[in-house]
């Protein structure tokens, strides 16, 4: 990695940690530990393995789309380079406000492979389109089943429910317009840029036009891609749409694992996917904080005062914590790998020279 890179990387390591420090100090002041680790003792492991299990199919999922997208566009990747793209993906994302630094860490490691920019670009606008698509549906279905249910606790998150709506919005007609649009998007461009130069932050507005509608252009591609290969794209949109089912279920794995009922499937679903539209766009790293206040105002009165405190290190644990520790894990892996390589390469470059 570049020097500005690794201090980026440091800085979110930092800022994550900092914010793990106090949101997990918040919960836990009040508590008894002993209480907290007797509620893990008597749960059922098989559940949080399974609940484990099912984080594993997530970046399982995660990488399969990749390959997937990527044969539609004719470019043979292994399976294991999809899934370290997967791993790579969930690290920044978790680093970075908003999960803006996932995709870019992605672009960058694709090109290091040797994978040309503008096919990386649109699989990874696609998988953005189509992730983000997949959520919402899901997120409608559920809220559909349970109208009733879904209701109460709703009231409780209203302000960041329609934020979380508003911004995931937003963002897919924002891309949509760029893969579909491309005269109203270069408008915009134009006007923004013009404001810009008024405002004296964009000098070459001439050049700064040209450069944008370049880059643009490797996003209407992506639309034609879509418009060509349905059946791939469909492909993609269903394991998508696996994985992120894959996130929900954590919650209901643990509440089956410490034997509770009283709550439905669909139900426990339903408001899993209602923290996720509350917090999927906040601009914190990981999420960390308000993901974890917004479980305790929605899951209490599933997992009972009593549990509560368990079940959000239990639930926050699996679906991000360890996973982020395995994804960390395995991009210092791929760093190491990265210097033994370039040095042989160069010991090997310095022998052909003599």
């Amino acid at each position: 990695m570049k020097e500005g890179r690794i201090r980026k990387t440091v800085g979110g390591i930092a800022v994550l940690a900092v914010l793990m420090f106090v949101t997990y100090y918040l919960i836990m002041r009040d508590k008894d530990l002993g209480s907290v680790w007797q509620v893990v003792v008597n749960s059922s492991k098989i559940w949080l393995v399974v609940s484990s299990a099912a984080m594993a199919v997530y970046v399982f999922c995660g990488g399969w789309a990749i390959k997937v997208l990527m044969k539609g566009r004719g470019k043979k990747v292994t399976i294991l380079q999809c899934f370290k793209y997967s791993f790579i993906e969930f690290y920044f994302s978790a680093l970075t406000p908003s999960s803006t630094g996932g995709q870019p860490a992605q672009f960058y490691y694709m090109e290091k492979d040797g994978l040309p920019a503008s096919d990386s670009t649109v699989v990874l606008v696609a998988i953005t389109v189509l992730y983000k698509g997949a959520f919402l549906v899901i997120t409608a279905i559920l809220f559909l089943l349970n109208t009733s249910y879904i209701a109460g606790p709703a009231e409780r998150v209203w302000v960041l429910a329609v934020l979380g709506l508003l911004l995931n919005v937003g963002l897919i007609t924002l891309l949509l317009l760029l893969l579909f649009s491309k005269n109203l998007i270069n408008v915009i461009v134009r006007f923004f840029i013009r404001i810009l130069a008024r405002l004296h932050i964009v000098k070459n507005v001439v050049e700064k036009t040209e450069h944008y509608e370049k880059k643009l252009a490797n996003y209407h591609k992506c639309a034609s891609f879509f418009m060509k290969h349905k059946l791939v794209v469909l492909r993609a949109a269903g394991v998508l749409a696996l994985q992120r089912l894959m996130l929900l279920f954590v919650p209901y794995l643990v509440y089956k694992s410490f034997g509770l009922s009283g709550y439905t499937m669909l139900q426990i679903l339903a408001t899993q996917a209602l923290l996720n539209l509350c917090v999927d766009m906040m601009p914190l790293p990981g999420a960390v904080g308000i993901s974890e206040t917004v479980f305790l105002m929605l899951f209490t009165p599933i997992f009972t005062e009593a549990g509560i405190t368990t079940a959000v290190l239990l639930s926050r644990g699996i679906s991000f914590y360890l996973l982020l520790m395995v994804s960390g894990i395995v991009v210092i892996g791929i760093q190491i790998f990265g210097i033994v390589k370039g040095n042989k390469s160069q010991k090997t470059e310095t022998v052909k020279n003599e």
